[in-house]
């Protein structure tokens, strides 16, 4: 897959991200943005999936879409990961985002 000139792109009504899982962290939370990719901290292990999901769950509720609204592209099982999250009912304030284009 080619990668994003910046952590983000808009294809129509989805977002495209680019992600760096720290897994084991204290919490969910956004991180900085390094080498093209945004930091998400998550709680989980780095273990049979569970921080993967664990990301899933954290973008479909900082987004507010469904768990079916958050994809996968790339990266199940490696702290880089790429991301579709479908028609986003909201940005997160933590991130800098410009809208969904018209």
């Amino acid at each position: 897959m080619k990668a994003l000139d910046t952590y983000y792109r808009w294809d129509g009504n989805t977002l495209i991200l680019q992600l760096k899982v720290h897994a084991g962290a204290r919490g969910a939370a956004w991180g900085k943005v390094l080498g093209g990719r945004i930091v998400v901290h998550v709680p989980a292990a780095a273990e049979k999936g569970r921080a993967t999901a664990r990301v899933l769950k954290f973008l479909a509720d900082e987004f507010d879409v469904s768990a079916p609204g958050v994809q996968l592209l790339y990266g199940a099982f490696s702290p880089q990961k790429i991301v579709k999250i479908i028609h986003p009912k909201r940005l997160p304030a933590a991130i800098a985002l410009p809208p969904m284009p018209e």
